[in-house]
């Protein structure tokens, strides 16, 4: 099928882009790597009547700034492994993007396209919200901050308001000490992540001293689970319990079930790649500290 007819208007700025918006209202769409947009709307599932390119705003940017790394809205996917600032600082960012769908959507895919698409099982909101991000999005009406936490409502919905587009992702630099992990299980590789769990682990005199583990393809939004990551304060990092972290972590939750698995398999794949999470993590925080 193809795509009910649109008029394409191309910004050059933010501020163009954002008055586009704002003009043309709720018939109009921003358009960037387009991997999610023109599927939708070649099904008819979205039929926009303006899109407005913003390709041409400059918003690529990775840069430490203090104690934050700031990703702009049109980072594209293929750049997470190569940066040397995220390699350094996110190392997960490289070892999730290869599991983002294949080579030709890395290379224009764009982070602020993957965030405000926000589908269940998408590696960088998972990501987004293992590190408390911050999301910044831009409109006619100014700019404001949303927390990732916060940002993801359900399954393709989230806190963006008419006209807003998603200009930076804000990432708190973890500290020193931490460990991480990332695990995703899909039928093929590429394909849409059935689960995927990602793990940060801060130690301190070999202990866990802060838990994050945050799970994608669960329910309609990633989650993270506060009683599991209070449960493992304190373990060893020899022995930190991952078993029972991640049996605690899927028993806590009602995952879905679908064409792809049932909600008990999903529950057996989080309690198993929540363990693998746990002990990875902690193994790299041993080395780190």
């Amino acid at each position: 099928m193809r795509s009910a007819p649109f008029e394409y208007h191309r910004a050059e700025s933010l501020d163009q882009a954002v008055d586009l918006l704002a003009t043309l209202g709720e018939d109009a769409r921003p358009l960037a790597g387009g991997y999610s947009l023109v599927p939708m709307m070649n099904l008819r599932l979205a039929r926009p009547e303006h899109l407005v390119d913003i390709n041409p705003l400059g918003l690529d940017h990775i840069v430490r700034d203090g104690a934050v790394v700031r990703l702009g809205g049109l980072v594209r996917h293929s750049r997470y492994a190569v940066d040397t600032t995220l390699r350094k600082t996110f190392p997960l960012f490289a070892e999730a993007s290869s599991h983002i769908a294949h080579p030709v959507i890395r290379r224009r895919g764009t982070l602020g396209g993957s965030l405000a698409h926000a589908d269940p099982t998408a590696e960088l909101a998972l990501l987004a919200v293992l590190y408390d991000g911050v999301i910044h999005v831009s409109s006619a009406r100014g700019r404001r901050s949303i927390p990732a936490g916060e940002f993801f409502k359900s399954a393709f919905t989230t806190a963006l308001q008419a006209g807003e587009l998603v200009a930076e992702l804000e990432v708190p630099v973890p500290a020193t000490g931490s460990g991480h992990a990332f695990f995703e299980f899909s039928e093929r590789k590429g394909d849409f992540a059935i689960i995927a769990v990602a793990a940060l682990i801060r130690a301190a005199k070999g202990r866990i001293a802060e838990a994050r583990i945050a799970c994608a393809g669960a329910l309609s939004a990633p989650i993270r689970d506060a009683n599991v990551e209070v449960a493992l304060v304190g373990q060893s990092l020899e022995t930190p319990g991952a078993l029972e972290a991640g049996h605690m972590f899927a028993a806590a939750h009602d995952p879905m079930s679908d064409i792809r698995a049932t909600s008990h398999y999903r529950r057996h794949l989080i309690a198993e790649l929540v363990r693998r999470a746990v002990e990875k993590a902690c193994a790299g925080a041993g080395g780190a500290a």
